[in-house]
């Protein structure tokens, strides 16, 4: 196993796969800071008031005219009446809007201003919240790590490599078992290169943070993170080898690897726990609840109790009890069910 390891190490550094995978992590990071940096700019906050504000200087003026409109109609509506009443409508009407104008002007906010707003939009409360939020629970990084597990695991069918290896008992277990760890591996590195390059990326942009996370929290975090995104990537290593397709890899990874198969399911349990509360009691153990919502919030949250736990058990450790068992189940699954040899 450990040889089919390094053979399979080797022909992932020296081969193109890893290296473009790589290069639109990196890209989709550079993207992002850029983006947050532009729209926390001081100069872009300033025409965007500007910009709302002339908006709703427009707004404003439609309303004043039609309230102005129907305060004429209900004055003459009172004179034909006999009725002595004043006008005061419009005058109230016309003082309201301008109180709304006054509120709206961006004159009215100095440069100071918008510089102490970007700098609060420039300020990130820990490192593993732009980690969670940014890389794991959106998704991408899972479908990224999933995506190449699939076409890696593919090839070998695609190149016929599998062939020239045994299929007894022995031979099985070490080549699923090499490349489960494979896949552990690739999630680690993509972890690994994601956190480092959105580090120097959002600290490049201005980008600064609030407090810094311990060294327990950052650990307990990285490690849970790749948990998941190795339950993801061996999940799919499953399909792959249940199916011998590269495109049902690749679609796992667009509908469940990003969360939307999860979000979904997710939605459908809240409802049906509604009538039935064994029901949403099971959402908060789905791997893309524990990906998409846990690993999204601040590294100190995951040593809080979990919510609707049966047991009084740290958000953590349930996120590592559902990595530890889809990780587990493909295991099981690669050296029971995949029994015979590709011919």
């Amino acid at each position: 196993m450990f040889n089919l390891l390094k053979s399979d190490v080797y022909r992932l550094v020296h081969g193109k796969m890893l290296w473009v995978a790589t290069a639109v992590l990196a890209g989709c990071i550079v993207l992002c800071a850029a983006m947050m940096h532009w729209v926390s700019d001081p100069q872009f906050l300033c025409d965007a008031a500007q910009m709302s504000a002339t908006v709703t200087v427009g707004e404003a003026d439609e309303l004043d005219a039609a309230a102005d409109e129907a305060a004429r109609e209900m004055a003459e509506a009172a004179a034909e009446g006999g009725e002595g009443e004043d006008d005061g409508a419009t005058v109230g009407g016309s003082a309201s809007f301008e109180a709304l104008l006054e509120f709206g002007d961006p004159s009215s906010l100095s440069a100071a201003d918008f510089e102490e707003t970007s700098r609060e939009m420039r300020t990130i409360e820990a490192p593993t919240f732009m980690f969670g939020d940014m890389l794991v629970s959106g998704g991408f990084l899972g479908a990224l790590v999933s995506v190449v597990v699939a076409l890696l695991l593919a090839s070998d069918f695609s190149t016929k490599f599998v062939r020239n290896l045994p299929m007894d008992r022995r031979g099985r277990v070490a080549y699923y078992g090499g490349r489960l760890v494979l896949v552990a591996v690739v999630a680690l590195y993509f972890l690994a290169v994601g956190c480092v390059l959105s580090l120097a990326a959002f600290t490049a942009a201005g980008f600064t943070f609030a407090a810094l996370d311990g060294a327990a929290e950052l650990l307990v975090f990285l490690g849970l993170s790749w948990l998941c995104l190795a339950a993801y990537g061996c999940l799919t290593a499953v399909l792959v080898w249940l199916t011998r397709s590269a495109q049902a890899g690749v679609a796992f990874a667009l509908v469940v690897a990003t969360g939307i198969a999860g979000t979904v399911a997710g939605s459908l349990l809240q409802n049906l726990g509604a009538a039935v509360p064994a029901f949403a009691a099971v959402q908060p153990w789905l791997l893309s609840t524990c990906m998409n919502h846990d690993l999204a919030l601040p590294a100190a949250s995951l040593l809080l109790p979990a919510e609707g736990a049966a047991w009084a058990i740290p958000v953590g450790a349930q996120v590592a009890l559902v990595g530890a068992f889809w990780v587990t189940t493909s295991a099981m699954l690669a050296l029971s069910v995949l029994r015979r040899r590709d011919v």
